[in-house]
Formats: structure tokens, sequence, C-alpha cells
């Protein structure tokens, strides 16, 4: 919560400014996510939002990568829907992202790999959707149709 009050309190008018101080804010925040990290404590929203304020692509997979592979990826259980479905469901995006860094920077075959992974997530999360109370999601349309977009899917 502090990182997303500091980030609204970096809107000082001058656009060079406020992206200055928006890189400072997210390097605080990247290194309390790491000093966590570094303690074993990791949960799959930290990492997804600093890869969301991480301006630069292959910094921002990285980042995304640490969200994807965080301990707590675990497969559904019947106890606790809400929290399965956003644990995959943050895991499904972090690669949707991935794949799309890929995407847009001219990497087909891997943009192809991470999206692949982050559809069989997203068929996951979609699956526990309404034991989770969830209707609403289209994540696994958003990575269907980039991977269409993808070099020899005609």
């Amino acid at each position: 919560m502090v990182f997303v009050e500091k980030l609204a309190a970096t809107h000082l008018g001058n656009d060079e400014e406020d992206t200055v101080m928006r890189q400072v804010v997210t390097e605080e925040y990247r290194q309390a996510v790491l000093k966590a990290a570094g303690q074993n404590i990791e949960v799959s929203l930290t990492w997804h939002t600093l890869a969301t304020w991480t301006e630069e692509g292959k910094e921002r997979i990285v980042t995304l990568r640490g969200a994807g592979m965080s301990p707590g990826r675990t497969a559904p259980t019947r106890r606790r829907p809400q929290r399965d479905l956003v644990d995959i469901h943050t895991q499904a995006d972090c690669l949707f992202e991935i794949g799309r860094v890929h995407f847009h920077e001219g990497a087909p075959e891997a943009a192809r790999r991470f999206l692949a992974e982050a559809m069989h997530l997203a068929k996951q999360a979609d699956a526990i959707q309404h034991a989770a109370g969830v209707t609403d999601d289209l994540l696994e349309g958003r990575v269907a149709e980039l991977m269409l977009q993808l070099p020899g899917c005609d």
C-alpha cells in the first residue's frame, strides 16, 4: 500500500520529473520485494505489481519470471478456490506479459512458449472460477488473441 501511495504522489506536473520519481519509487519497492524474497517471503502479486511499473522490457521479463515462479505456485484445491484462482491467474498473467514483450520485440518462438504455458494456466484458472465466485475473467481470450497473431497461425 505504501508503494501505491508513493506512486500516486509522483504526479508533480512535469512529465520528466514524474518519470524520475516513478522510477525512484519503483526501485524502492524492488528492493523491498527482493529483501522479502531473500527471506523466502514471496507472493506472485507483489512481483506482478513490480513488473507492471518496470519500464524496460528485458528487466520486466526478469521481474515477471519472479512472479510466475514464486513458491505460491500450487495445484488448485477445493478448500481455497479464491486464493488458488488469484495465484494461478497471476502466474498466467505474468507468463502472458512475458510472451507479449517477446512478441513486440520480434521473438515469436519465445512468445509462443510463454503464451502456451499462460494458456495452460488460464484454462486451470477458468476451471475454478465458478467455485471462487468469479464469472468475468477474460485472460484465456487475451492469450488466444495474441497467439493468433504469431507467425504461422494462419
